[in-house]
């Protein structure tokens, strides 16, 4: 990073000025006459941080604007920009006539940012931007200086090693590269969450379109007592024809460019009799993508082309949500961005194997995600939960199911992690919660579903104790009000699946708040199976028969389906399945 990010407006222009004004300071006076450049710099760089936390926390308890789940993201922030601080103040190791200074530039800071923010805060987190881009300036050039002359490459500080996992023999360039990659990421963070309440206000009126309620609560809660499959009911004030959901399949017909494809706005706007269509896997980022020809939702593009398959389907009276996923591990490098590795809460590759159009592959080995990786998913989830919303999705899906990024978290098979994000049942489902807590945001919580999959070893999954694990997730999800808990009922051949009692998990879910439970894997359309499922979701049906909803109504036969031609392809074997007709 050695350009600043241009300047849209005079907004930007005066957070411009006034981050070349402070590096002048620095550079004219404390890195000349003290020669503690990278401390003082990081001091004032983490000032921001710190106070955009504190006082966006506070902007939430008090119920006011602009918080669009980033308390946790910003205040992770803080705590990153403390530990780079107390990283430098022990390699540099400033006097206390130094120290006083930096602590009299921090006291002046945090008084000019908090005013700002309060009148300013577009302008204020733009002005954090700019700062953590000078700081990779910095760095960069810190960084040739000591490359330059291995003298001043001291050992890593013991507080350093164990904060970013260093190896013990680290040095200071170590350091001074993982300090720098974090600085690029709050770059990134702050300048998002400045377009973040442009875009609110931008698309304000258009988020505000209601849905049509059922005539009365009663008959909302008559509708789901049923066990009727094909009778209407809700999601909160969401309104269905029916209880029957397309569950979301992987398909591989999106563009290379994961842009959705002509033929899958046909083949989901076939299948309109759905009472809930969920569109199939959509990856939140290049990183997130696990299979080839996998439609994203992260660029404008591609958010522009779901929002014609959402219309289509709106205009045929369907209702249509949106799995937002990370695949996590479950990839390949040629996949990834600049071909690198794919990640995982620990480095551990799966016994699995993904998609390409060259054929089926082994998964690449990840990497370990770092906290600030960490805090830049959870973001990009948000982002794409806006871009659905944008896209006038209905709903949309966290994928926590099938051996994927939030899946490998929840189960102690997959994550090995000794920080916050491992270990305890608690600290294994941080990070599907502060997902939840950064879209909630952007979409109610009855507009938002969650899908797990505790008894499937699909993807080379496994956990100890799945039941207390999955109890915990379903009181969690309900605490949050969620419009539903979809469950994948377990999987052939798993003994695990014989133990388990789904149906305690669908009614901690409702106990605690939340509002349906999904059954999914080898129903049929009798409900009395599992009084707490509110909705039946079928796959392998949908695929092969566009009409399902009405020939399972009328008890008519199916048309096979045929697997070969479920992966990639053109029209045979997606949209050519005939709709039934009388001989």
């Amino acid at each position: 990073m050695s350009k600043l990010k241009p300047p849209k407006n005079f907004s930007d222009f005066i957070a411009l000025s006034i981050t070349k004004i402070l590096r002048f300071i620095a550079d004219k006076f404390f890195s000349k006459r003290y020669g503690h450049r990278a401390v003082v710099l990081e001091t004032i760089a983490g000032v921001p941080g710190m106070v955009a936390g504190m006082w966006i926390h506070l902007k939430c308890l008090r119920k006011m604007t602009h918080d669009q789940g980033w308390i946790k993201t910003l205040l992770d922030e803080a705590e990153n920009e403390r530990m780079h601080l107390m990283t430098f103040i022990e390699i540099a190791k400033p006097n206390w006539f130094e120290r006083c200074l930096i602590l009299f530039a921090q006291a002046i800071f945090w008084h000019f940012y908090f005013i700002l923010y309060i009148f300013f805060p577009r302008t204020a987190h733009r002005l954090v931007g700019y700062f953590e881009e000078e700081a990779v300036i910095s760095y960069t050039s810190y960084l040739n200086q000591v490359e330059n002359d291995l003298s001043l490459n001291v050992d890593a500080p013991k507080i350093a090693i164990d904060y970013w996992n260093l190896s013990p023999n680290a040095k200071l360039i170590d350091v001074i590269k993982v300090v720098r990659n974090d600085e690029a990421g709050h770059a990134k963070v702050n300048h998002n969450l400045a377009d973040s309440i442009d875009n609110e206000k931008n698309n304000k009126d258009d988020f505000e379109k209601k849905e049509p309620k059922i005539n009365t609560i009663t008959d909302a809660q008559d509708s789901n007592s049923t066990t009727s499959l094909f009778s209407p009911t809700a999601i909160g004030d969401l309104t269905l024809f029916n209880k029957i959901v397309m569950a979301p399949l992987t398909r591989s017909r999106a563009l290379a460019s994961g842009i959705p494809s002509k033929m899958m706005g046909e083949y989901y706007g076939q299948r309109t009799s759905a009472g809930l269509i969920i569109v199939e896997a959509t990856q939140i980022s290049q990183q997130g993508q696990g299979y080839d020809l996998t439609p994203g939702i992260y660029t404008e593009q591609q958010t522009t082309e779901w929002a014609k398959i959402v219309k289509n389907i709106h205009n045929k009276g369907g209702k249509v949500c949106l799995q937002l996923c990370h695949a996590g591990r479950i990839s390949h490098k040629d996949l990834q961005p600049n071909n690198e590795n794919p990640v995982a809460p620990s480095s551990i590759r799966a016994n699995a194997s993904t998609w390409l159009q060259s054929g089926s592959t082994e998964v690449s080995h990840p990497n370990a995600l770092q906290s600030f990786e960490i805090d830049k998913i959870i973001e990009d989830f948000r982002q794409a939960a806006f871009n659905a919303k944008k896209a006038e999705f209905d709903m949309i899906e966290i994928h926590a199911a099938n051996g994927y990024l939030i899946d490998q978290f929840l189960r102690d098979g997959s994550n090995k992690r000794t920080d916050n994000y491992g270990g305890s049942i608690q600290n294994r489902t941080r990070f599907l919660n502060e997902i939840i807590s950064a879209i909630l945001g952007i979409f109610p919580a009855h507009r938002i579903g969650c899908r797990i999959s505790p008894t499937s070893t699909f993807n080379d999954m496994s956990d100890s104790n799945p039941q207390l694990l999955f109890d915990a997730v379903a009181k969690e999800m309900g605490d949050k009000g969620l419009g539903y808990l979809h469950a994948i009922e377990g999987q052939k051949n798993n003994t695990d699946m014989e133990s388990f009692d789904y149906n305690k998990i669908y009614t901690l879910f409702k106990e605690n708040g939340g509002l349906n439970s999904m059954m999914n894997n080898g129903n049929d359309n009798d409900f009395s199976k599992s009084k707490n499922a509110d909705l039946m979701v079928f796959g392998i049906p949908f695929i092969s028969n566009p009409d399902f909803v009405y020939r399972l109504e009328h008890g008519l036969s199916f048309n096979k389906a045929d697997p070969s031609k479920f992966y990639g392809g053109d029209e045979k074997g997606y949209t050519d399945y005939p709709f039934y007709q009388k001989i």
